[in-house]
């Protein structure tokens, strides 16, 4: 089990341990990987918002809630969700691309990072606390 001993502060975003408190929206439509990365960040001090199996559903969630950071299946239910991760770019959300797919469109490299399934929690963490870390600072 991996273990984080950063304790938690207050104030503002920039102020708290990279990861602790972050709104994190979960796109997956996979219920044991998104059940995974929602228990994953929340063992982490983060706040997973979903997770949603739909671009639909993420839109909602997004637009209700100030999320940091996005991680997003590029295949949910059949549907590419390419829009949905151009939508939340636009936006001002981070985005973490994960899939099973080796041979994505170039495009997608604007994103804040790609990771391929399968992933080690560890490859997980580390990509989310850079990203986030990036946002703050930016």
């Amino acid at each position: 089990m991996l273990t984080d001993n950063a304790s938690m502060t207050e104030g503002k975003p920039a102020d708290r341990p990279t990861g602790k408190g972050a709104l994190v929206l979960v796109v997956e439509d996979g219920w044991q990987v998104a059940d995974s990365l929602k228990l994953l960040l929340e063992q982490r001090g983060m706040i997973a918002v979903g997770p949603a199996a739909t671009s639909e559903d993420a839109r909602r969630l997004a637009t209700q809630c100030p999320v940091e950071l996005a991680i997003v299946d590029v295949n949910l239910k059949g549907e590419m969700a390419y829009e949905l991760m151009d939508w939340l770019h636009d936006r001002g959300t981070p985005v973490i691309v994960i899939s099973g797919y080796h041979d994505l469109p170039p495009q997608l490299k604007r994103y804040a990072a790609i990771l391929y399934k399968p992933f080690t929690p560890d490859a997980l963490l580390t990509t989310v606390r850079r990203a986030i870390s990036r946002n703050r600072t930016s």
